[in-house]
């Protein structure tokens, strides 16, 4: 009993430890397996197992984004080495690169009033003013979406957009082709129109 009280008592000082700031101003810094969260803010209760809380600006990278907003909130695992579930409020953005099943890599830029994450159901989901946008690196080609909600499953890679009653608005934009490939000769520059006169 007296160990275990010991281990929580030296994780707790050392999760508070590497979330001091380093001076004053300075962002508070702390990791949770792939996570790793900045924020002008940090306060949590070891004994209940979260949440924990960041106050922003807040910058939360991981392997293939980043994203921001003003509040966010993590569930430690019991060990506190890693989360059960996050939650984000408040200009969340999230900007990042996504490799679907195909391989086909597209730049993202998503953005809402809210975001969640939960491990064990595996979704993320983006609420309020949703706005999404995606280019394909190797195509150009961009999609848009405005919607209520997105879910992201990532178990079955699969996004939905909800917009309540109102259909979901989606743009789908194809890269305009060089003019040689439309069948107009390219612009010349007007030193050469000069020479030919």
């Amino acid at each position: 009993m007296r160990r275990t009280t010991l281990g929580c008592l030296a994780i707790a000082l050392l999760a508070a430890a590497s979330a001091a700031p380093t001076a004053a101003g300075q962002p508070t810094r702390m990791t949770f397996g792939d996570l790793t969260i900045e924020g002008q803010s940090f306060q949590g209760n070891v004994r209940e197992r979260g949440p924990w809380e960041w106050e922003g600006p807040v910058t939360v990278r991981a392997s293939g984004f980043v994203m921001t907003c003003d509040t966010f909130k993590l569930w430690p695992t019991a060990d506190s080495g890693d989360f059960e579930r996050v939650e984000a409020a408040g200009n969340v953005r999230i900007e990042g690169r996504y490799r679907s099943a195909d391989e086909t890599e597209w730049d993202v830029d998503g953005r809402a009033d809210s975001a969640e994450y939960d491990r064990k159901t595996q979704q993320g989901i983006l609420s309020g003013s949703v706005t999404f946008r995606a280019k394909n690196r190797a195509t150009g080609r961009v999609v848009s979406v405005a919607a209520e909600r997105l879910t992201y499953d990532v178990k079955t890679e699969c996004f939905r957009f909800e917009r309540g009653d109102t259909p979901v608005r989606m743009e789908w934009q194809e890269p305009q082709p060089p003019a040689e490939t439309r069948g107009e000769s390219p612009a010349q520059p007007e030193a050469e129109k000069a020479d030919e006169g």
